[in-house]
């Protein structure tokens, strides 16, 4: 699973109803698979009827993704449902947990989502949660959430490059935590350290684990998976693993070690805002690049390299201001992966000096 966007259900839809008009969910009470399952078995509503979950009381449902349109309170009391993913558009949401556990994604902004749980529902909150990054809001953090002292398994997923990352100090309040996944751009990762309780670390297209504690930091850790992450650490997280007794039912892995380069090149381009055949060009052109500055053994061929990415796009059509800002900070990135060789602020003046646009 990545940071997506979650408008992109609401486009892909079966039916068009105002967002205040109430929905006759019985209607699918009858329906079933053809094993016999509720159908539907999955529901993606954007509007504010919140009689979806009063429904949901007598009829069970495996998964609803629900994009409030307004503030709204939703009792999710006594709902047979298995995973509630919600993305409140901007709006507050304020919601009352069942008792039974529940998987709960909060898509965007989690400030804006408000959970309560019964009185004398107490002790370990069930509920594995998941917040996840979109276009609008990137997770950066998530202090300041008071359930999260008793939530027992978090899952994290960040856009992978573009911004500072999550800072993992904000877990630190999550005095239960026993599950982590982490998927992105990290920070202050040697803050886990403080989670005494975790049996299960999972990290995925984490580009820099700087700081990652060793993980004899954490006794009762049975379940580790480092895949598609920084291959600097990930190297000595493979000897750490190759030197562990791995005991039964525990399950340690670490996969895919990738380069700077190749987390710039499959996640960090800018280009994405081009049009389909300059994005192709420019993308093409910056890999030509980053090979040559791999093999560069002087600043006069990470200049060739540099320039050369320029020239490409003097020749593209449709060039304008915006462009020129991506262009810009494709060369920045150009510059990171040699700093032996060639600085960003050079590396600009290389690319003023070449650009005609």
């Amino acid at each position: 699973m990545a940071p997506r966007d979650p408008r992109d259900v609401a486009r892909s839809h079966d039916l068009v109803v105002d967002p205040d008009s109430p929905v006759n969910w019985h209607v699918f009470d009858d329906m079933h698979t053809g094993a016999g399952s509720n159908w539907p078995r999955w529901i993606a509503y954007e509007g504010n009827d919140t009689s979806l979950f009063e429904w949901m009381r007598e009829r069970a449902t495996e998964c609803v993704e629900f994009l409030a349109c307004c503030d709204l309170d939703l009792d999710l009391t006594n709902v047979k449902l298995t995973k509630l993913t919600l993305n409140p558009q901007g709006h507050r949401l304020r919601i009352r947990l069942p008792q039974t556990r529940l998987g709960l994604e909060i898509i965007g902004d989690p400030t804006l989502v408000q959970l309560s749980r019964a009185n004398n529902d107490t002790g370990d909150l069930r509920l594995g949660i998941s917040f996840s990054s979109d276009s609008a809001f990137n997770i950066s953090t998530l202090s300041g959430l008071p359930y999260l002292r008793d939530v027992t398994a978090i899952s994290i997923y960040c856009v992978v490059l573009g911004n500072d990352g999550f800072d993992c100090r904000s877990l630190l309040e999550c005095k239960r935590l026993r599950s982590l996944n982490l998927y992105g751009a990290m920070r202050h990762l040697d803050a886990l350290a403080q989670l005494p309780l975790l049996e299960v670390l999972q990290l995925r297209f984490v580009s820099n684990l700087a700081g990652l504690p060793e993980l004899s930091t954490w006794p009762k850790l049975r379940n580790f998976v480092a895949w598609n992450v920084d291959e600097k650490v990930g190297r000595t997280l493979r000897q750490s693993i190759r030197r562990r007794t791995i005991s039964d039912g525990e399950f340690f892995s670490v996969n895919q070690l990738r380069s700077q380069r190749w987390f710039i090149e499959e996640h960090g381009l800018p280009f994405g805002a081009w049009s389909t055949k300059n994005e192709r060009t420019a993308s093409k052109a910056f890999k030509a690049a980053s090979k040559l500055l791999r093999d560069a053994s002087d600043t006069d061929g990470a200049k060739t390299a540099i320039t050369g990415f320029v020239d490409v796009i003097n020749a593209l059509s449709g060039i304008e201001t915006s462009e020129r800002e991506d262009a810009g900070a494709a060369v920045s990135l150009l510059a990171e992966l040699r700093p032996d060789l060639v600085s960003v602020d050079d590396a600009n003046k290389w690319f003023d000096a070449t650009r005609d646009f």
